[in-house]
Protein backbone atom coordinates (compact mmCIF):
# COMPACT_ATOMS: atom_id res chain seq x y z
CA UNK A 1 0.00 0.00 0.00
CA UNK A 2 0.95 3.71 -0.07
CA UNK A 3 2.45 5.08 2.97
CA UNK A 4 0.54 7.36 4.69
CA UNK A 5 2.39 10.60 4.79
CA UNK A 6 3.13 9.85 1.23
CA UNK A 7 -0.60 9.94 0.23
CA UNK A 8 -1.60 12.52 2.77
CA UNK A 9 0.64 15.08 0.75
CA UNK A 10 -0.69 14.21 -2.48
CA UNK A 11 -4.17 14.60 -1.22
CA UNK A 12 -3.36 17.87 0.53
CA UNK A 13 -1.53 19.00 -2.85
CA UNK A 14 -4.33 17.51 -5.33
CA UNK A 15 -7.13 19.73 -3.09
CA UNK A 16 -4.96 22.91 -3.38
CA UNK A 17 -5.20 22.15 -7.48
CA UNK A 18 -9.05 22.22 -6.46
CA UNK A 19 -9.42 25.34 -4.93
CA UNK A 20 -6.99 27.25 -6.89
CA UNK A 21 -8.77 25.85 -10.57
CA UNK A 22 -11.57 27.08 -8.64
CA UNK A 23 -10.26 30.61 -7.82
CA UNK A 24 -9.66 30.70 -10.88
CA UNK A 25 -12.74 29.78 -13.04
CA UNK A 26 -14.32 31.53 -11.02
CA UNK A 27 -17.88 32.86 -12.09
CA UNK A 28 -19.23 34.69 -9.54
CA UNK A 29 -21.91 33.65 -7.60
CA UNK A 30 -20.68 30.16 -8.90
CA UNK A 31 -18.10 28.45 -11.49
CA UNK A 32 -17.71 28.41 -15.22
CA UNK A 33 -15.67 25.79 -17.27
CA UNK A 34 -17.42 25.37 -20.45
CA UNK A 35 -16.30 22.17 -22.20
CA UNK A 36 -13.59 23.03 -24.81
CA UNK A 37 -13.40 26.77 -23.54
CA UNK A 38 -10.30 28.63 -22.85
CA UNK A 39 -11.55 28.28 -18.86
CA UNK A 40 -11.28 24.52 -19.12
CA UNK A 41 -8.30 24.78 -20.85
CA UNK A 42 -6.86 26.56 -17.95
CA UNK A 43 -7.80 23.84 -15.63
CA UNK A 44 -6.14 21.30 -17.97
CA UNK A 45 -2.53 23.51 -17.83
CA UNK A 46 -3.29 23.19 -14.37
CA UNK A 47 -3.41 19.77 -14.46
CA UNK A 48 -0.74 19.58 -17.01
CA UNK A 49 1.54 21.24 -14.06
CA UNK A 50 0.90 19.28 -11.21
CA UNK A 51 1.87 16.35 -12.99
CA UNK A 52 5.00 17.47 -14.62
CA UNK A 53 6.24 18.89 -10.96
CA UNK A 54 6.01 15.56 -10.15
CA UNK A 55 8.11 13.88 -12.78
CA UNK A 56 5.28 11.98 -14.76
CA UNK A 57 4.52 11.70 -18.23
CA UNK A 58 1.14 13.41 -19.35
CA UNK A 59 -0.32 12.16 -22.53
CA UNK A 60 -3.45 13.33 -24.54
CA UNK A 61 -5.61 11.72 -26.78
CA UNK A 62 -6.63 13.56 -30.34
CA UNK A 63 -9.75 15.31 -28.17
CA UNK A 64 -7.55 16.97 -25.29
CA UNK A 65 -8.28 14.16 -23.11
CA UNK A 66 -5.96 13.84 -20.48
CA UNK A 67 -3.85 10.60 -18.94
CA UNK A 68 -1.07 9.68 -17.15
CA UNK A 69 -0.08 6.03 -16.61
CA UNK A 70 2.14 4.71 -13.83
CA UNK A 71 3.80 0.88 -15.63
CA UNK A 72 3.10 -2.08 -13.82
CA UNK A 73 5.57 -4.72 -12.90
CA UNK A 74 3.47 -6.88 -16.11
CA UNK A 75 3.43 -4.73 -18.51
CA UNK A 76 0.65 -6.70 -20.65
CA UNK A 77 -1.62 -6.14 -17.93
CA UNK A 78 -4.40 -3.54 -18.33
CA UNK A 79 -4.28 -0.95 -16.27
CA UNK A 80 -6.60 0.34 -13.15
CA UNK A 81 -8.06 3.47 -14.31
CA UNK A 82 -9.46 6.06 -12.57
CA UNK A 83 -10.90 9.91 -13.28
CA UNK A 84 -13.30 12.30 -14.01
CA UNK A 85 -13.90 15.33 -15.85
CA UNK A 86 -12.73 19.21 -15.92
CA UNK A 87 -15.91 20.86 -17.24
CA UNK A 88 -19.12 22.50 -15.56
CA UNK A 89 -22.34 24.11 -16.31
CA UNK A 90 -22.67 27.69 -16.27
CA UNK A 91 -22.18 29.18 -13.13
CA UNK A 92 -22.18 25.46 -11.52
CA UNK A 93 -20.25 24.04 -8.66
CA UNK A 94 -16.42 23.30 -8.64
CA UNK A 95 -16.33 19.85 -7.65
CA UNK A 96 -18.92 18.22 -9.97
CA UNK A 97 -15.83 16.21 -11.61
CA UNK A 98 -13.26 18.22 -10.51
CA UNK A 99 -13.00 16.17 -7.79
CA UNK A 100 -12.89 13.19 -9.16
CA UNK A 101 -9.76 13.76 -11.58
CA UNK A 102 -7.53 15.29 -8.93
CA UNK A 103 -8.14 12.23 -6.83
CA UNK A 104 -7.10 9.99 -9.50
CA UNK A 105 -3.98 11.87 -10.21
CA UNK A 106 -3.40 12.27 -6.08
CA UNK A 107 -3.38 8.24 -5.93
CA UNK A 108 -1.20 7.71 -8.89
CA UNK A 109 1.42 10.59 -8.00
CA UNK A 110 1.48 8.84 -4.35
CA UNK A 111 2.35 5.67 -5.61
CA UNK A 112 4.99 7.00 -7.60
CA UNK A 113 6.58 9.07 -4.76
CA UNK A 114 6.40 5.54 -2.99
CA UNK A 115 7.74 3.91 -5.46
CA UNK A 116 4.97 1.34 -5.46
CA UNK A 117 4.67 -0.84 -8.23
CA UNK A 118 1.56 -2.96 -8.96
CA UNK A 119 1.04 -5.89 -11.26
CA UNK A 120 -1.53 -3.77 -13.22
CA UNK A 121 -0.56 -0.62 -13.77
CA UNK A 122 -2.71 2.89 -12.01
CA UNK A 123 -4.03 4.96 -14.77
CA UNK A 124 -5.49 8.54 -13.73
CA UNK A 125 -7.55 10.37 -16.70
CA UNK A 126 -8.73 13.85 -16.69
CA UNK A 127 -11.30 14.29 -19.18
CA UNK A 128 -13.01 17.01 -21.14
CA UNK A 129 -17.08 17.73 -22.03
CA UNK A 130 -18.79 15.70 -19.52
CA UNK A 131 -22.33 17.80 -18.94
CA UNK A 132 -24.75 18.06 -21.65
CA UNK A 133 -25.51 21.69 -21.84
CA UNK A 134 -22.71 22.97 -23.65
CA UNK A 135 -23.30 20.60 -27.13
CA UNK A 136 -26.56 19.04 -25.87
CA UNK A 137 -25.02 15.70 -25.79
CA UNK A 138 -23.52 14.41 -22.30
CA UNK A 139 -20.27 12.64 -22.04
CA UNK A 140 -18.40 13.74 -25.13
CA UNK A 141 -15.40 13.37 -23.65
CA UNK A 142 -15.34 10.30 -22.83
CA UNK A 143 -17.54 8.65 -25.84
CA UNK A 144 -14.77 10.59 -28.32
CA UNK A 145 -12.12 9.07 -26.02
CA UNK A 146 -13.49 5.18 -26.19
CA UNK A 147 -14.72 5.76 -28.95
CA UNK A 148 -18.16 4.33 -28.32
CA UNK A 149 -19.96 6.42 -30.86
CA UNK A 150 -19.33 6.92 -34.43
CA UNK A 151 -17.41 9.91 -34.03
CA UNK A 152 -17.66 11.31 -37.19
CA UNK A 153 -21.90 11.50 -35.98
CA UNK A 154 -20.56 13.70 -33.06
CA UNK A 155 -20.15 17.01 -34.61
CA UNK A 156 -22.55 18.95 -32.31
CA UNK A 157 -22.56 23.03 -32.97
CA UNK A 158 -22.74 24.90 -29.63
CA UNK A 159 -25.18 27.04 -29.99
CA UNK A 160 -25.43 28.34 -26.02
CA UNK A 161 -22.26 30.56 -26.75
CA UNK A 162 -20.04 30.74 -29.67
CA UNK A 163 -22.32 28.67 -32.63
CA UNK A 164 -19.00 26.90 -33.18
CA UNK A 165 -18.57 23.36 -33.98
CA UNK A 166 -17.44 20.70 -31.66
CA UNK A 167 -14.48 20.22 -34.42
CA UNK A 168 -13.87 23.79 -34.51
CA UNK A 169 -13.73 23.89 -30.46
CA UNK A 170 -11.14 21.19 -29.67
CA UNK A 171 -9.04 22.34 -32.61
CA UNK A 172 -8.85 26.35 -31.62
CA UNK A 173 -7.22 24.45 -28.62
CA UNK A 174 -4.50 23.01 -30.77
CA UNK A 175 -5.78 19.09 -30.76
CA UNK A 176 -6.33 17.61 -33.89
CA UNK A 177 -9.59 16.41 -33.91
CA UNK A 178 -9.05 13.00 -35.54
CA UNK A 179 -12.01 10.98 -35.75
CA UNK A 180 -10.17 7.70 -36.73
CA UNK A 181 -7.36 8.02 -34.59
CA UNK A 182 -7.38 4.56 -32.25
CA UNK A 183 -9.12 5.03 -28.95
CA UNK A 184 -6.52 5.14 -26.38
CA UNK A 185 -8.67 3.29 -23.94
CA UNK A 186 -10.16 0.05 -24.65
CA UNK A 187 -11.54 -3.17 -22.09
CA UNK A 188 -7.62 -4.28 -23.58
CA UNK A 189 -5.84 -1.99 -21.75
CA UNK A 190 -8.51 -0.43 -18.91
CA UNK A 191 -9.04 -3.52 -16.42
CA UNK A 192 -11.43 -1.36 -14.61
CA UNK A 193 -12.50 1.96 -14.27
CA UNK A 194 -13.39 4.15 -10.84
CA UNK A 195 -14.49 7.39 -10.22
CA UNK A 196 -14.81 9.70 -7.56
CA UNK A 197 -17.76 12.30 -7.70
CA UNK A 198 -19.53 14.17 -5.44
CA UNK A 199 -23.38 13.11 -4.50
CA UNK A 200 -25.70 15.18 -6.44
CA UNK A 201 -28.71 14.19 -3.98
CA UNK A 202 -29.01 14.55 -0.03
CA UNK A 203 -28.29 11.08 0.53
CA UNK A 204 -25.33 10.69 2.81
CA UNK A 205 -26.10 14.40 4.51
CA UNK A 206 -29.19 12.80 5.43
CA UNK A 207 -27.47 10.07 6.98
CA UNK A 208 -24.68 12.12 8.37
CA UNK A 209 -22.00 9.62 6.07
CA UNK A 210 -19.40 10.90 4.47
CA UNK A 211 -18.84 8.61 1.88
CA UNK A 212 -21.21 5.77 -0.54
CA UNK A 213 -21.30 3.48 -3.44
CA UNK A 214 -23.25 4.11 -6.17
CA UNK A 215 -25.14 0.77 -7.45
CA UNK A 216 -26.54 1.96 -11.13
CA UNK A 217 -26.83 4.77 -13.17
CA UNK A 218 -30.03 6.17 -13.62
CA UNK A 219 -31.44 5.85 -17.07
CA UNK A 220 -33.66 7.90 -18.22
CA UNK A 221 -36.69 8.90 -20.44
CA UNK A 222 -37.06 12.78 -21.76
CA UNK A 223 -39.24 14.61 -23.30
CA UNK A 224 -37.25 18.45 -23.70
CA UNK A 225 -40.31 20.66 -25.66
CA UNK A 226 -43.36 19.10 -24.84
CA UNK A 227 -46.92 21.36 -25.29
CA UNK A 228 -50.63 20.78 -24.27
CA UNK A 229 -52.85 22.57 -26.48
CA UNK A 230 -56.21 23.45 -25.14
CA UNK A 231 -58.42 26.52 -26.12
CA UNK A 232 -58.28 30.24 -24.51
CA UNK A 233 -61.65 31.07 -23.15
CA UNK A 234 -62.92 33.98 -20.15
CA UNK A 235 -61.91 32.44 -16.96
CA UNK A 236 -65.14 33.72 -15.71
CA UNK A 237 -67.40 32.82 -18.28
CA UNK A 238 -66.46 29.44 -19.10
CA UNK A 239 -68.00 26.79 -16.83
CA UNK A 240 -65.73 23.57 -16.12
CA UNK A 241 -67.35 21.01 -18.39
CA UNK A 242 -66.88 23.81 -21.54
CA UNK A 243 -63.45 24.04 -20.50
CA UNK A 244 -60.62 23.22 -22.75
CA UNK A 245 -57.85 23.99 -19.67
CA UNK A 246 -54.14 23.22 -20.24
CA UNK A 247 -52.57 24.40 -17.21
CA UNK A 248 -55.31 21.73 -15.57
CA UNK A 249 -54.10 18.87 -18.18
CA UNK A 250 -50.25 19.25 -17.63
CA UNK A 251 -50.71 19.26 -14.10
CA UNK A 252 -53.26 16.32 -14.10
CA UNK A 253 -50.24 14.46 -16.09
CA UNK A 254 -47.83 15.77 -13.74
CA UNK A 255 -49.88 14.32 -10.09
CA UNK A 256 -50.51 10.65 -12.27
CA UNK A 257 -47.20 10.00 -12.75
CA UNK A 258 -46.47 11.37 -8.95
CA UNK A 259 -48.85 8.99 -7.80
CA UNK A 260 -46.80 6.08 -9.59
CA UNK A 261 -43.45 7.56 -8.19
CA UNK A 262 -45.66 7.06 -4.75
CA UNK A 263 -46.82 3.58 -5.13
CA UNK A 264 -42.99 2.51 -6.26
CA UNK A 265 -41.76 4.07 -2.83
CA UNK A 266 -44.29 2.77 -0.80
CA UNK A 267 -43.48 -1.34 -2.59
CA UNK A 268 -39.80 -0.34 -1.66
CA UNK A 269 -38.72 0.76 -4.89
CA UNK A 270 -36.75 4.05 -4.19
CA UNK A 271 -34.98 4.26 -7.87
CA UNK A 272 -37.89 6.29 -9.89
CA UNK A 273 -37.86 9.80 -10.16
CA UNK A 274 -39.77 11.90 -12.20
CA UNK A 275 -39.26 16.03 -12.70
CA UNK A 276 -41.14 18.81 -14.84
CA UNK A 277 -38.82 21.00 -14.70
CA UNK A 278 -39.77 24.03 -16.77
CA UNK A 279 -43.34 24.94 -16.93
CA UNK A 280 -44.76 27.61 -18.44
CA UNK A 281 -48.19 29.33 -20.11
CA UNK A 282 -47.26 31.87 -23.27
CA UNK A 283 -46.46 34.64 -21.72
CA UNK A 284 -48.01 36.53 -24.87
CA UNK A 285 -51.25 35.41 -24.38
CA UNK A 286 -52.00 34.56 -20.99
CA UNK A 287 -53.53 36.73 -18.20
CA UNK A 288 -55.47 36.85 -15.15
CA UNK A 289 -58.68 36.49 -17.02
CA UNK A 290 -58.45 33.45 -19.27
CA UNK A 291 -58.11 29.90 -19.55
CA UNK A 292 -55.15 28.92 -20.65
CA UNK A 293 -54.73 27.33 -24.03
CA UNK A 294 -51.31 26.43 -24.09
CA UNK A 295 -49.12 25.07 -21.92
CA UNK A 296 -45.06 24.32 -22.70
CA UNK A 297 -43.26 21.88 -20.39
CA UNK A 298 -40.21 19.73 -19.71
CA UNK A 299 -41.00 15.71 -18.89
CA UNK A 300 -37.98 13.64 -17.36
CA UNK A 301 -38.70 10.17 -15.84
CA UNK A 302 -35.50 7.98 -14.62
CA UNK A 303 -35.05 4.86 -12.81
CA UNK A 304 -32.32 2.51 -12.41
CA UNK A 305 -34.29 -0.90 -13.91
CA UNK A 306 -34.98 -1.13 -17.68
CA UNK A 307 -38.62 -2.79 -16.21
CA UNK A 308 -39.52 0.44 -14.45
CA UNK A 309 -38.93 3.00 -17.00
CA UNK A 310 -40.98 0.42 -18.99
CA UNK A 311 -43.90 1.07 -17.10
CA UNK A 312 -43.27 4.79 -16.09
CA UNK A 313 -43.82 5.22 -20.18
CA UNK A 314 -46.93 3.21 -20.01
CA UNK A 315 -48.14 4.92 -17.21
CA UNK A 316 -47.41 8.29 -18.99
CA UNK A 317 -49.60 7.05 -22.18
CA UNK A 318 -52.27 5.97 -20.81
CA UNK A 319 -52.44 8.61 -18.67
CA UNK A 320 -51.98 11.07 -21.98
CA UNK A 321 -54.59 9.46 -23.31
CA UNK A 322 -57.24 9.58 -20.78
CA UNK A 323 -56.87 13.23 -20.16
CA UNK A 324 -56.63 14.16 -23.99
CA UNK A 325 -59.52 12.21 -23.43
CA UNK A 326 -61.61 13.82 -20.23
CA UNK A 327 -60.86 17.39 -21.00
CA UNK A 328 -60.39 17.92 -24.61
CA UNK A 329 -56.61 19.03 -24.91
CA UNK A 330 -53.84 17.56 -27.02
CA UNK A 331 -50.92 16.67 -26.46
CA UNK A 332 -46.89 17.15 -28.37
CA UNK A 333 -44.55 15.56 -26.25
CA UNK A 334 -42.28 16.08 -28.98
CA UNK A 335 -38.46 14.39 -29.43
CA UNK A 336 -38.00 12.07 -27.13
CA UNK A 337 -34.23 11.42 -25.82
CA UNK A 338 -33.39 8.38 -23.70
CA UNK A 339 -30.51 6.56 -22.04
CA UNK A 340 -30.63 2.97 -20.94
CA UNK A 341 -29.86 2.24 -17.61
CA UNK A 342 -26.23 1.22 -16.36
CA UNK A 343 -25.55 -1.28 -14.21
CA UNK A 344 -22.22 -0.95 -11.97
CA UNK A 345 -19.45 -3.88 -10.94
CA UNK A 346 -20.29 -5.42 -7.77
CA UNK A 347 -16.89 -6.78 -7.63
CA UNK A 348 -15.80 -3.11 -7.79
CA UNK A 349 -18.81 -2.10 -5.34
CA UNK A 350 -17.75 -4.68 -2.75
CA UNK A 351 -13.94 -3.09 -2.83
CA UNK A 352 -15.07 0.44 -2.51
CA UNK A 353 -17.28 -0.47 0.41
CA UNK A 354 -13.96 -2.78 1.83
CA UNK A 355 -12.65 1.39 1.77
CA UNK A 356 -14.90 2.95 3.06
CA UNK A 357 -15.36 0.33 6.13
CA UNK A 358 -11.59 0.87 6.69
CA UNK A 359 -11.83 3.93 7.26
CA UNK A 360 -14.26 3.54 9.96
CA UNK A 361 -17.47 4.24 8.24
CA UNK A 362 -20.60 2.48 7.18
CA UNK A 363 -20.94 2.88 3.39
CA UNK A 364 -24.50 3.49 1.92
CA UNK A 365 -25.72 1.90 -1.51
CA UNK A 366 -27.40 4.43 -3.66
CA UNK A 367 -27.90 5.27 -6.91
CA UNK A 368 -26.84 7.94 -9.34
CA UNK A 369 -27.56 9.70 -12.52
CA UNK A 370 -25.54 10.31 -15.31
CA UNK A 371 -21.85 9.94 -15.12
CA UNK A 372 -18.49 9.08 -17.28
CA UNK A 373 -18.41 6.22 -15.69
CA UNK A 374 -21.60 5.10 -17.34
CA UNK A 375 -19.76 4.93 -20.75
CA UNK A 376 -16.88 2.88 -19.52
CA UNK A 377 -18.98 0.56 -18.44
CA UNK A 378 -20.96 0.44 -21.87
CA UNK A 379 -18.08 0.43 -23.61
CA UNK A 380 -17.30 -2.91 -21.67
CA UNK A 381 -14.65 -2.02 -19.01
CA UNK A 382 -16.01 -2.74 -15.23
CA UNK A 383 -16.93 0.51 -13.70
CA UNK A 384 -17.75 1.47 -10.14
CA UNK A 385 -18.75 5.15 -8.31
CA UNK A 386 -17.53 6.23 -5.04
CA UNK A 387 -20.00 9.24 -4.04
CA UNK A 388 -19.09 12.05 -1.22
CA UNK A 389 -21.03 13.94 0.80
CA UNK A 390 -22.17 17.00 -0.48
CA UNK A 391 -24.66 19.59 1.68
CA UNK A 392 -25.58 22.27 -1.17
CA UNK A 393 -26.94 20.21 -3.84
CA UNK A 394 -25.19 19.95 -7.55
CA UNK A 395 -24.65 22.04 -10.37
CA UNK A 396 -25.23 25.94 -8.27
CA UNK A 397 -22.85 27.53 -6.98
CA UNK A 398 -24.17 26.06 -3.21
CA UNK A 399 -22.08 22.76 -4.60
CA UNK A 400 -19.53 21.89 -1.76
CA UNK A 401 -17.22 19.43 -0.72
CA UNK A 402 -15.50 19.30 3.04
CA UNK A 403 -11.58 19.05 2.37
CA UNK A 404 -11.65 15.73 5.12
CA UNK A 405 -14.50 13.79 2.96
CA UNK A 406 -12.86 14.70 0.05
CA UNK A 407 -9.58 13.14 1.93
CA UNK A 408 -11.85 9.97 3.29
CA UNK A 409 -12.38 9.71 -0.50
CA UNK A 410 -8.79 9.58 -2.01
CA UNK A 411 -7.98 7.20 0.54
CA UNK A 412 -10.64 4.85 -0.25
CA UNK A 413 -9.89 5.26 -4.03
CA UNK A 414 -5.78 4.74 -3.25
CA UNK A 415 -6.81 1.13 -1.45
CA UNK A 416 -9.38 0.17 -3.99
CA UNK A 417 -6.98 1.05 -7.24
CA UNK A 418 -3.83 -0.43 -5.90
CA UNK A 419 -5.62 -3.95 -4.95
CA UNK A 420 -7.55 -4.38 -7.85
CA UNK A 421 -3.77 -3.29 -9.45
CA UNK A 422 -2.62 -6.42 -7.47
CA UNK A 423 -0.46 -4.34 -4.71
Amino acid sequence: MIPDDILAQAIADSWALVLEIGRRTETPPGHTRPAFSQAEQLAADMVRDFIAARGLPLEYDAFGNMYVLLPGTEPGLPAVTAGSHLDSVANGGNYDGLAGAAAALAVVAAAHKAGLRTRHGLRALAMRAEESPWFNMAYLGSQLLLAYRDRAALGARRRIDSGLTLKEHVQALGYPFRTDAEPVLSPANTACFLELHIEQGPLLIERDLPAGVATAIRGNIRYPSARCFGEYGHASAVPRQSRRDAVMAVAELALGLDALWAELHAKGDDNFMVTLGRFGTDPAHHALTKVPGEVEFSLAMGATSTETLALARRRMEELVAEITAKRGVTFDLGAEVTAEPVALDAGLIELLEDGIHAQGFEPLRLPTVGHDAGIFALSGIPSAMLMLRNPGGSHNPKEHLEEADYAVGCRVLAGAMVRAAGG
